[in-house]
């Protein structure tokens, strides 16, 4: 069985408009705002519970980013996507966490910083 036995072209249009859309608001977002919110460590600065306390304020907004981004969502009536957002950003910020931090593991700046608190 392939692929476009499961889905028309169609339906790949809408999931690789959904991949772009996270990719580009969602990720691209959260390694953004998550550069700006935690300050580099240098041996003047340590990190302190502050800077990982604003973590969960970035991956609110970066989920928010991707969400707001969809066509379909945007379709709904305002009360509608109030309604949504209230009952269900908490199950999404849990889903996607693990996968916007591993988004930075790679980044040139985290690296470095791992490696200042590794020595």
């Amino acid at each position: 069985m392939n692929n476009s036995d499961l889905l028309n072209e169609i339906d790949w249009c809408h999931l690789s408009n959904i991949v772009y859309a996270y990719d580009t608001n969602c990720l691209k977002t959260y390694v953004e705002q998550r550069g700006k919110m935690l300050f580099y460590s240098t041996p003047e600065r340590e990190r302190t519970i502050e800077d990982y306390s604003v973590l969960p304020v970035s991956v609110t907004i970066s989920i928010s980013s991707f969400i707001k981004s969809l066509p379909a969502f945007q379709s709904l009536s305002r009360m509608i996507q109030n309604y949504l957002f209230t009952n269900n950003l908490r199950r999404l910020i849990f889903v996607n966490i693990h996968e916007l931090n591993q988004s930075c593991f790679s980044e040139p700046w985290q690296v470095n910083n791992d490696e200042i608190l590794i020595n």
